[in-house]
């Protein structure tokens, strides 16, 4: 007789297991079938009218570079700088100026720029004649701790001057630049 209940309480409990867990091999009933596969189109011709736009390619430049134009800034040495230098005392009258060629075409492009600051201050851009952008920056409270900023500007094509500058007090001191 014990025989007989340890295998009816033994069958009772698989029923209740089996009527309350649900499987884990079997997918959910209200899973998707997988979609059959579907053969790839033929590419159709491509028109000179309809063709993509080339990739826009990355112009980097050092802001201590010799090409580039210092009106009282001043090249500062810079272990955490990208190249070991920086471009500094740049505001009141001192400007800098990065000569970017090879613009292939012209257009809105990402401007970033690397610069270091300790205290938060005031960067004026302009490319070329264009428009003055105002930017508040306030960095890693650090001039070893480089920080980043981004801005659109329109670049034209060929060679431009992309002028940094703040005539109303100190700007941040300079890295280097990207045009995305």
């Amino acid at each position: 007789m014990r025989r007989w209940l340890f295998w009816s309480a033994l069958a009772a409990a698989v029923a209740a297991t089996i009527a309350l867990v649900p499987p884990l091999v079997l997918p959910a009933p209200d899973a998707p079938a997988p979609a059959p596969p579907v053969a790839a189109p033929s590419p159709a011709p491509v028109s000179s009218a309809a063709a993509p736009s080339p990739a826009v390619e990355v112009i980097s430049r050092h802001a201590a570079d010799g090409a580039n134009l210092r009106k009282g800034a001043r090249i500062i040495e810079c272990p955490s700088c990208d190249g070991g230098r920086r471009v500094g005392y740049i505001g009141g009258p001192n400007t800098l100026a990065i000569r970017v060629d090879g613009v292939p075409a012209a257009g809105e492009r990402t401007l970033v720029i690397v610069y270091e600051t300790q205290d938060p201050r005031t960067l004026k851009v302009a490319v070329g004649d264009g428009p003055v952008h105002t930017l508040a920056l306030s960095g890693a409270a650090d001039y070893l701790i480089p920080a980043r900023t981004r801005l659109t500007v329109y670049v034209p094509a060929g060679t431009s001057w992309i002028r940094f500058f703040n005539d109303e007090g100190s700007a941040p001191d300079i890295n280097r630049i990207e045009l995305r």
